[in-house]
């Protein structure tokens, strides 16, 4: 009976907190430019530039619907697992706390009945194949870029040293430090959160773990023959479509980044968004770790929290076009009995 009174105070709880940060770091992040600068950076994108990034923006998601279907490997089919990803991927961008992520495994199983262990692996592999990628190309651009990334971490703890026990008044300026005292802050109460929970989590340890076991033996089912090689260039080619995208996007705009520093803080960002800490379209949690990086690599704080928000910005809309298209696909929204 407590355990049913219980669960719908957590995700709750869960929201609250993400709206709370997300919206504490864009209110630090906003205040730190003119508003009128971001307007003006995405107006400098031309319409031949927005539409070209859209096209690598809808082939990075039709590439991971190929993925999953080499995944599945259930008979499925482009024609529709590509709209029920195009509109998971929309749940992904828009609601909190990852639980876009259940999107996909209750619209695989509305739509073709996949078991939902199945789907939890598919998202599984999927996100270790993308994670192996991002950690080697974080190896490769850092050792590009490792005399700028020692320099700056020099100069970061030594100026850290010195802002130690000056008043707020002289630390608001510093923009990473503030990054740093708000992540701190987030773990804090992240953690609070979990120690006023222990007795609770101990209750809910059984059926996470029936829950890990089942997507385990999912796992362990999935025979990786020339399949493993499919899926590992499905995953490249995703990560090279997306990040094209938002590397356009941004030269486009106009702003002093050059394009290593670009690809390293799209590589630390998408490392960054594993955390489960996911605000309501991620607006302050996605920007938090973009504006970090540039930050450190020495791109002036107006650049880096334009440049930040502009694509955010950007990208949710286009998002929102490819939800609307999975939306109104035949038969997404409506299960096999239904047709």
């Amino acid at each position: 009976m407590n355990q049913e009174r219980d669960n719908p105070r957590r995700p709750v709880f869960g929201i609250i907190l993400s709206i709370i940060i997300g919206g504490a770091i864009v209110w630090f992040l906003l205040r730190s430019i003119e508003m009128q600068e971001i307007p003006d950076a995405i107006s400098k994108i031309s319409w031949s530039a927005l539409v070209i990034s859209f096209l690598l923006y809808a082939a990075a998601i039709f590439l991971k619907a190929v993925r999953f279907e080499v995944i599945l490997r259930t008979g499925i089919g482009l024609r529709r697992l590509f709209p029920v990803v195009a509109l998971y991927t929309f749940f992904v961008n828009i609601l909190p706390m990852r639980a876009g992520e259940l999107s996909y495994v209750y619209l695989l199983k509305k739509q073709t009945g996949t078991p939902g262990t199945k789907s939890l692996a598919s998202l599984v592999i999927g996100a270790v194949a993308d994670l192996l990628l991002v950690m080697v190309g974080i190896l490769v651009v850092g050792h590009y870029l490792r005399d700028a990334l020692t320099e700056s971490a020099s100069y970061f703890l030594s100026a850290l040293k010195r802002q130690v026990g000056l008043s707020a008044q002289a630390t608001k300026d510093n923009l990473l430090l503030c990054i740093v005292i708000i992540a701190a802050l987030t773990g804090g109460i992240v953690a609070l959160a979990l120690l006023k929970r222990r007795n609770r989590i101990w209750r809910y340890t059984s059926v996470v773990k029936s829950k890990v076991r089942e997507v385990g033996r999912e796992l362990a089912a999935t025979s990786f023959d020339t399949r493993l090689l499919g899926i590992l260039i499905c995953s490249l080619l995703i990560v090279v479509f997306r990040f094209a995208t938002q590397c356009y996007l941004v030269r486009s705009m106009g702003l002093d980044i050059s394009i290593w520093k670009l690809i390293f803080a799209l590589l630390f960002s998408t490392l960054f968004s594993l955390l489960p800490i996911h605000g309501p379209a991620g607006f302050g949690t996605v920007e938090a770790p973009w504006v970090m990086i540039l930050y450190f690599l020495n791109v002036s704080k107006e650049d880096a929290i334009t440049s930040g928000f502009s694509l955010h910005i950007i990208i949710i809309i286009y998002a929102v076009v490819m939800g609307i298209y999975g939306a109104l696909s035949p038969g997404v929204l409506r299960s096999r009995a239904d047709d």
